[in-house]
């Protein structure tokens, strides 16, 4: 927008470039009214006279500019017909992605190794069916996760153990502060009751919750605020995230069921599906 003030003559010329062809005409009708009234200085008419100029330019610009656009575009068509085609609905469909029975038989052929570490196991360490979990306690899909253990639990018994390993999600804020706590309290042989427990609180967790659930299993205090703080317990999380990352789980949950990797909150009828599978059902 131009705007062209001159006290002298009290002209005001608003939004010259904005709405030239009104702008034109009215420049038009002012010339002539000021002639009539005998009050046309040599001033307003050179700027009127520079306006009516810069009017016509823009009006050749913007005519040639939309010539040239629409040149482009024509070329850039004629050079990418397929990708035009595909953007309008018209073109070659994408592949359909693999149905479960193809994914199922993908993740069996491409089994990991899950180093456990000093990571305490729930169940027989001689179970038929091992599930590893990367979880982080903060994720309500990793709640859905526990619950679906707890599912397979009661159905398979001693035939199925459990190993929970901690991958703290960094937009979750009380994920790395709850996995420390978890920690601590398997240093005083309760590392899963303190698991259950934060998943079942999971939508108050903080600093209160973490004292009390300790509490309320009889945990030391003093060597449970110790531990948690502690760089041991610190360097355990990093490196549990670190093996996470490196089997390609970068979100929770991320099972591993006797090495078949289970990325997500899976139903149970999944989880069964393989078990099945592998001949241990």
């Amino acid at each position: 927008m131009v705007r062209i003030y001159r006290p002298k003559d009290g002209l005001y010329l608003s939004k010259i470039l904005l709405y030239r062809k009104r702008t034109f005409y009215f420049l038009i009708s002012l010339v002539e009214y000021r002639i009539a009234m005998n009050k046309l200085s040599k001033e307003t008419l050179n700027i009127i006279t520079v306006a009516a100029i810069a009017i016509v330019v823009l009006n050749l610009i913007n005519h040639e500019t939309k010539k040239n656009f629409e040149k482009s575009v024509i070329e850039v068509v004629k050079k990418n017909p397929d990708a035009f085609r595909t953007a309008l609905g018209q073109g070659q469909r994408p592949s359909a992605p693999p149905n479960e029975e193809d994914q199922l038989k993908d993740a069996l052929a491409n089994k990991v190794q899950v180093d456990l570490g000093n990571t305490p196991v729930l169940g027989k360490p001689d179970a038929a069916i091992m599930i590893v979990v990367f979880s982080d306690f903060q994720c309500p899909f990793s709640k859905r996760g526990a619950e679906t253990i707890n599912a397979l639990k009661q159905k398979y018994g001693d035939k199925l153990n459990f190993v929970y390993k901690n991958l703290p999600l960094p937009f979750h804020p009380e994920a790395m502060p709850s996995a420390r706590a978890a920690l601590a309290a398997s240093k005083q042989g309760k590392f899963y009751e303190y698991h259950d427990k934060l998943f079942e609180n999971q939508t108050q967790l903080g600093e209160d919750t973490y004292v009390k659930i300790a509490q309320e299993l009889g945990l030391n205090m003093e060597k449970f605020n110790t531990d948690r703080n502690s760089k041991e317990i610190e360097d355990q999380i990093k490196k549990e995230s670190e093996q996470a990352n490196s089997l390609g789980f970068n979100g929770t949950p991320a099972f591993a069921l006797n090495g078949v990797k289970i990325l997500g909150a899976y139903p149970v009828e999944h989880f069964e599906k393989i078990i099945s599978a592998l001949g241990l059902s």
